[in-house]
């Protein structure tokens, strides 16, 4: 029977590292948002707010990439005709927020009165049925009936635009936060983010608000919650035509999320958004001194106390507006919806904002069936509309045509992604223990509060310095060691150091839902998240893992005893398989030690990831990405970096 040769639980016993990634993450998310904070604590007058307000709106475009620029026109409408329901006119429509782009919506209208009268645009949250479901109804109605016109929209993933339909219809992604960071995992490889099209789409909703003939365009709303509360969140930022805005069940704050251990959805997540100051009291304080309201569940996943804090936070740049009364916060003692009493606040505000009657309706009438709230025969626009664009086409589409940056830009991006903001210690501390079977267990800082850790495997043959290291990531770290590996079988000059990089082997965060870490929900994806609110990533930070190291190896007085003629001129050959080999071509892009470098089962190709509809085999390459990689460093020019240097194994 095969000997095991890697770790043992807790590096042998010597140290607990399940959690060090996290402690890391956290201890730098912490810091910066503490540093951050400063920019809007320190806004007390209305000069500071308003340049303050502009820094959030940069740092928000920037972190979605980009938005896509607004037509002069109003988007094309197909209209099915008007019903009375629920105490309001209700009319199911199409609108077209971009070529081919289809948007199923749902508009609701007073019975009385006539305009220009005041309108909100309703975004939904996380829901399968999207516009549809029935507590979404309810809002959308009690609003009509307090006055104001309603215009519902499909989110992307979700109601009538499930993306990814197989040949009989069903999804072969699961809706709503799963299509959603199934397209968002590819944006992330431009350095985009998919909100970016949320947010279209909700502007072309206002620019269709703003041509209907009872519609007041200088009073127009914004609501919704959770997932349509995330949205609100970056449509206050950016979206100066918005008179008001009530966001449900999402705000809170960074830190308290963060401690929550909880994941988002990938178009939750703002790129470098921690790291440019951005937090839920800034894109409350952006709104200022529009009116705004925080409509907060209290016994939500969404941590209250946050809440409380980023409101606070926010108020002060009301204040300094001379607006204090206009930022409002309503809690009621329910889970994570929008609930009956948080509607019926989000109406007071509305019409107290948006100069209506204080509304006295109190009615819940009874939603609409699905079937009803159909604005295509079939209820799918994938199934209605042949040739629709979907999240993955637009991101495909933007990856065609990019310019090739020279091996030059793109060596010195990689190596700013891979050494800025690491902390390396004053000294590694390397400690080296006697493993099975001759082995050694190596382990030693990374960064000052990161272990890095490998089996060495001591040449059998040769002698003579320099002697060559070859250091080896396997799939699944040096738990896969075995005394029938090919390595521990087939030794010979070469001193082998199979090396674990952070979240990695025997350096595996702790997942508290027990999830592969190859799982979209999984701790690895949560913390690879918390690092891109950094403006980091986890595959950058692992390759630099792999040049701490090759200068532990390469300097360490006490190996070089326990492997004689290794030292700072030895050759070093890197070796990687699966979603790591992308990680080792990254490492020996930037580190002209690496000699050669091989890679086996190679499955991260950005490009590849970018053209295909499906792009994950569940074999964990997202963990892989570097957003941006497939803009400022191309695969075609990371090999060409590479040259004679990169091999593929068999």
């Amino acid at each position: 029977m095969a000997e095991e040769l890697g770790f043992r639980r807790n590096l042998d016993g010597h140290h607990d590292t399940s959690l060090d990634l996290l402690r890391h993450v956290y201890a730098r998310t912490e810091e910066t948002l503490r540093r951050t904070a400063a920019a809007l604590d320190g806004a007390t007058d209305a000069a500071a707010v308003r340049a303050h307000q502009a820094r959030t709106r940069e740092a928000v475009v920037a972190g979605l990439g980009g938005l896509p620029e607004l037509p002069a026109d109003p988007p094309p409408v197909q209209w099915r005709g008007p019903a009375e329901a629920m105490g309001c006119v209700v009319e199911q429509l199409v609108l077209e927020t971009h070529p081919g782009v289809p948007v199923p919506a749902t508009l609701y209208r007073p019975t009385t009165g006539g305009g220009p009268r005041p309108a909100v645009l309703f975004v939904c949250g996380h829901t399968t049925t999207g516009r549809a479901d029935p507590e979404y109804q309810r809002v959308c109605s009690r609003l009509a009936r307090a006055g104001l016109v309603v215009l519902a929209i499909d989110p992307w993933g979700q109601g009538e635009r499930l993306g990814y339909l197989g040949p009989d219809g069903t999804p072969t992604v699961d809706p709503g936060t799963a299509e959603h960071t199934y397209a968002g995992l590819q944006a992330w490889w431009l350095g985009q983010s998919i909100a970016r099209w949320f947010v279209h789409d909700a502007r072309r909703a206002i620019d269709l608000l703003q041509t209907l003939p009872d519609v007041d365009p200088s009073r127009i709303g914004i609501t919704g919650n959770s997932g349509g509360g995330t949205l609100c969140t970056l449509m206050v930022a950016i979206e100066d035509r918005l008179a008001a805005a009530a966001i449900g069940t999402f705000v809170t704050s960074r830190g308290a999320y963060l401690w929550s251990g909880q994941h988002q959805d990938a178009e939750q997540v703002l790129l470098g958004g921690s790291a440019a100051g951005v937090d839920h009291a800034d894109l409350l304080a952006a709104m200022a001194p529009r009116p705004l309201a925080v409509l907060a569940a209290e016994h939500d996943f969404f941590p209250l106390e946050g809440t409380v804090e980023s409101v606070e936070r926010a108020r002060a740049a009301y204040r300094a507006l001379d607006a204090v009364d206009r930022l409002e916060l309503h809690t009621a003692p329910v889970t994570h919806r929008y609930a009956r009493p948080l509607a019926a606040a989000a109406a007071r505000f509305f019409c107290a904002a948006l100069g209506l009657p204080e509304p006295t309706d109190d009615d819940d009438s009874e939603p609409l069936p699905p079937e009803a709230m159909r604005a295509l025969p079939r209820g799918q626009v994938a199934l209605d509309r042949p040739g629709s664009l979907f999240l993955h086409d637009l991101v495909r589409a933007d990856a065609e045509g990019l310019p090739t940056p020279s091996p030059t830009e793109a060596r010195a991006w990689l190596r700013a992604r891979v050494h800025t903001g690491r902390r390396a210690p004053g000294a590694a501390y390397p400690r080296w223990l006697p493993g099975p079977a001759g082995t050694v267990h190596g382990m030693w800082r990374s960064e000052a509060d990161l272990w890095g850790a490998g089996v060495l495997l001591p040449p059998t043959s040769g002698a003579g310095a320099p002697r060559p290291l070859r250091i080896v990531l396997l799939d699944a770290g040096t738990p896969a060691l075995t005394s029938d590996h090919p390595l521990a079988r087939e030794r010979g000059a070469e001193a082998v150091l199979v090396l674990d990089v952070r979240g990695h082997g025997a350096l595996a965060v702790h997942d508290k839902d027990n999830r592969d870490h190859r799982d979209h929900r999984s701790a690895v994806y949560k913390l690879l998240c918390d690092l891109l609110w950094l403006d980091d990533s986890l595959a950058a930070a692992r390759a630099y893992d792999i040049a701490r190291a090759i200068d532990v190896a390469l300097t360490d007085p006490h190996l070089t005893t326990l492997v004689p003629g290794l030292g700072p001129t030895s050759p070093v050959h890197l070796e990687a398989e699966g979603p790591l080999a992308f990680v080792a071509k990254v490492a020996a892009a930037v580190d002209d030690r690496v000699t050669r470098v091989t890679v086996h089962d190679d499955v991260v190709d950005p490009a590849a990831i970018l053209r295909r509809r499906l792009h994950d085999t569940g074999d964990g390459s997202w963990q892989s990405v570097v957003p941006g990689a497939a803009t400022h460093a191309p695969l075609t020019t990371l090999h060409t970096l590479l040259g004679p240097r990169l091999h593929t194994a068999g």
